[in-house]
C-alpha cells in the first residue's frame, strides 16, 4: 500500500491525505450522529415496551383477582343452598337466598370497573340471576347454551358469546355456572393509554387461535393480520416481544406481552416514522453537514488541480514525450506565474537532451548494425572440402546423376552465400538455402539420413528475415547427432500464426544427455553469459538482437529421441 502511495502523483497524494482526513472528520460525525439517533430510538422504544409491560401487567393482575372472586361465588352458602333446593324453594326462604346472592353479584360488579355484568346459571333452577338482569325465568336453554360455549371454547380462557367477552365457569359438581360480562370500551380505553400520544398506532387483543380479537383500530385490519401471522421467534436480530412488520410502504414497530389470566397476548404497533420524528433534526443537521463536506472537497480540489497539478502535469507530459523521442512545442513561461523558473530550466535542458539523444541513438544503431555484420560473416561452409571429396568419390564410382545432383546443390548453396550483399532475404530463399544443404549431407553421408521438411504456405514465402539463420542449426545436427549414425532422421517443420514464425528442427540423435541439454538450455537463456559466437549460439544472439528477448532459440527433447530446436521469431508480412 505504501509502494502504491508513493507511485502516485503530487496532486493524486495531496488530494488522498486531504480526502482521508474529511472522511475521518466525516466518519466521526456519523458515528455520532447514528449513536444520538440509535440511543434516542431505543429509549423511545423502551418507553413503549414498558408502557406495553406496565398495562399488561396491571390488567394481567385485574383478570386475575375477577376470576378469584368468580371462583370465591360457588363457596357461597346462599348459591349452594338454592342450587340444592333447586325450584322446591319458594316463599320467604327463596326471596332471602336471592337477596343474598344478588348482594355478592353486586360486590363482584363493583369489585372492578372492567366488569360490565355478571351472573350465576343453576341446572336445578329455572331462573337466570344476573346483576343487570336481576331474577328471569328461564326454560334451561341458557345453562345449555353456556354449556356447550364451554365444551367449543375449551382451550380459550374468554369466551366470545353473543359478541361479548365472558368469563364462564363451572363449579366441581357441574351443577352451577358462573359467567362474568367483560367491558370491551373499558378494556380498550385502559389499555389506550400506551399509545395515547401516537397518531399512526394502535393495540389489539388476540387469542392464541386468533377468533377471539379486541381491536381499537378497524382501519388496520389488514395490518393486524399480518402481525398475528408474524412468529417473532424467527427473527434472529429482534428480541421475542419486539419484531418489525412491513404494510405498504411504511413500517411499524410491534411489541408483544402475553396476559397470561386473560389467555390473550397484548400488541401495539407503532409507525417507525412516529419513532423518529424527533430525531429529524438530527438528520437535517447531518445532510447539511455532507452538504459542506462536499462543498469544501470541491473547492480544495478545483484550487489544488488549477494552481499546481495543470503546471506540473504539462511538466510530466513533456518529460513523458521526450522520453518517447517525440517532438513537441516548449512551454510558453510568461503564462505560468511562479512555474515560470521550471518551465524556462525544461525548456533549456529539453534543447540540449535532443541533441544528446539523436547523438547517442545514432550510435547505439551503428553499433547493433556493426555487431550483426560481425556474426553473420562468422558463419562459414567450412563442409567445402567435403563437399569436393564427395564429388571425386562419385565420379571415380562414374554415378554421373549423383555428381550432377550434388555440383548443382553446390553451386545453389554457395551462389547465395557468395552473391547476395543483403543482410536480410525472403523467408522462402532462406528455407530453399537450408534444404539444398540437407540435400548435399544426404549424399555425403551417402543416403545414411533421411529428412523430412514442411511445404511452405504463401503467407510465410514473404517474410524478411536475416540470412543463415537455419543452416547452422542443420549444420549441429549433422555435426553431433549423425556423425555415427547409419539411420538418422531430421524432421523440419514450418507454422505462422501471425505474428509469430516458428520454424522446428528435430532429429533422432542419441549421444545427447539430459545435462548436456540443460547447459544448451541455459546458454540459450542468457546469450549474454555465453563466449562463444558461433553456430548455435550466434543464430540465437542475433535474433534477439533484432527481434526481442521473446525471439531466438529454445531447446528440449524431441520426441524422436534427440534434439529439438525450436526458432521463435515475432515477424510480420513483407
Amino acid at each position: 500500500m505504501l509502494k502504491l502511495f508513493r507511485n502516485l502523483q503530487v496532486y493524486q497524494k495531496m488530494m488522498m491525505i486531504f480526502v482521508l482526513m474529511l472522511s475521518l472528520f466525516y466518519l466521526v460525525s456519523i458515528i455520532l450522529t447514528n449513536y444520538g439517533k440509535k440511543n434516542l430510538e431505543e429509549q423511545y422504544l423502551n418507553s413503549v415496551q414498558s408502557k406495553a409491560s406496565f398495562y399488561g401487567d396491571l390488567l394481567d393482575n385485574q383478570i386475575y383477582y375477577i376470576r378469584t372472586r368468580q371462583l370465591q361465588l360457588f363457596s357461597n352458602s346462599d348459591v349452594k343452598k338454592l342450587s340444592f333446593l333447586g325450584d322446591q324453594a319458594s316463599g320467604y326462604e327463596e326471596v332471602a337466598l336471592m337477596n343474598g346472592i344478588k348482594e355478592n353479584l353486586n360486590n363482584l360488579n363493583n369489585a372492578s370497573d372492567l366488569i360490565a355484568n355478571n351472573g350465576i346459571v343453576m341446572e336445578s333452577y329455572s331462573r337466570v340471576l344476573s346483576f343487570d338482569d336481576g331474577w328471569i325465568r328461564d326454560d334451561g336453554s341458557t345453562w345449555k347454551q353456556l354449556n356447550k360455549e364451554i365444551g367449543q371454547n375449551s382451550n380459550n380462557i374468554l369466551t366470545d358469546y353473543q359478541g361479548k367477552f365472558y368469563f364462564i365457569a363451572l363449579d366441581k359438581s357441574e351443577s352451577i355456572l358462573s359467567f362474568i360480562e367483560l367491558s370491551k370500551s373499558r378494556l380498550l380505553a385502559d389499555l389506550s393509554h400506551i399509545i395515547e400520544d401516537k397518531k399512526d398506532a394502535g393495540i389489539f387483543l388476540a387469542d392464541q387461535s386468533s377468533n377471539h380479537l379486541l381491536v381499537n383500530q378497524e382501519k388496520h385490519q389488514e395490518l393486524i393480520q399480518e402481525i398475528i401471522k408474524r412468529d417473532p421467534s424467527d427473527e434472529e436480530e429482534q428480541k421475542p416481544e419486539t419484531f418489525i412488520v412491513k404494510n405498504g410502504h411504511a413500517s411499524y414497530q410491534v411489541t408483544s406481552n402475553e396476559i397470561n389470566d386473560l389467555g390473550m397476548t397484548l400488541y401495539t404497533y407503532i409507525n417507525r416514522k412516529e419513532l423518529t420524528e424527533e430525531m429529524s433534526h438530527l438528520s437535517a443537521g447531518f445532510l447539511l453537514l455532507t452538504v459542506v463536506f462536499l462543498i469544501i472537497a470541491i473547492l480544495f480540489s478545483w484550487s489544488i488541480n488549477r494552481m499546481i497539478h495543470q503546471p506540473l502535469n504539462k511538466l510530466v507530459s513533456l518529460f513523458k514525450t521526450y522520453q518517447e523521442n517525440s517532438q513537441k512545442t516548449p512551454l510558453d513561461t510568461k503564462r505560468e506565474g511562479e512555474f515560470s523558473y521550471l518551465y524556462s530550466s525544461f525548456n533549456d535542458m529539453a534543447e540540449r537532451l535532443d541533441q544528446s539523444i539523436k547523438e547517442n541513438y545514432q550510435q547505439k544503431l551503428a553499433v547493433q548494425k556493426s555487431e550483426l555484420k560481425q556474426l553473420q560473416s562468422q558463419i562459414n561452409p567450412h563442409f567445402l572440402y567435403n563437399g569436393f571429396y564427395s564429388i571425386y568419390r562419385l565420379s571415380k564410382m562414374e554415378d554421373v546423376q549423383q555428381v550432377a545432383n550434388l555440383s548443382q546443390k553446390l553451386a545453389s548453396y554457395y551462389q547465395f552465400i557468395t552473391k547476395n550483399s543483403q543482410d536480410e532475404v525472403e523467408f522462402a530463399k532462406e528455407y530453399k538455402h537450408a534444404l539444398d544443404y540437407c540435400d548435399i549431407q544426404k549424399i555425403r553421408f551417402s543416403n545414411r539420413i533421411d529428412f523430412q521438411a514442411s511445404a511452405l504456405n504463401d503467407d510465410v514465402k514473404s517474410i524478411i528475415l536475416p540470412r543463415l539463420i537455419l543452416q547452422p542449426i542443420i549444420e549441429n545436427v549433422f555435426e553431433h547427432a549423425f556423425e555415427n549414425s547409419h539411420n538418422g532422421i531430421l524432421r523440419i517443420t514450418v507454422t505462422y500464426q501471425q505474428p509469430i514464425l516458428v520454424v522446428t528442427i528435430e532429429d533422432n540423435g542419441e549421444s545427447l544427455t539430459d545435462e548436456q541439454l540443460l547447459i544448451l538450455q541455459q546458454k540459450l537463456q542468457h546469450p549474454e553469459q555465453v563466449g562463444e559466437t558461433t553456430g548455435v549460439y550466434n543464430v540465437n544472439t542475433r535474433l534477439k538482437i533484432k527481434y526481442g528477448k521473446e525471439s531466438g532459440l529454445f531447446a528440449s527433447r524431441s520426441s524422436l529421441g534427440g534434439l529439438k530446436i525450436e526458432m521463435r521469431i515475432w515477424a510480420k508480412e513483407g
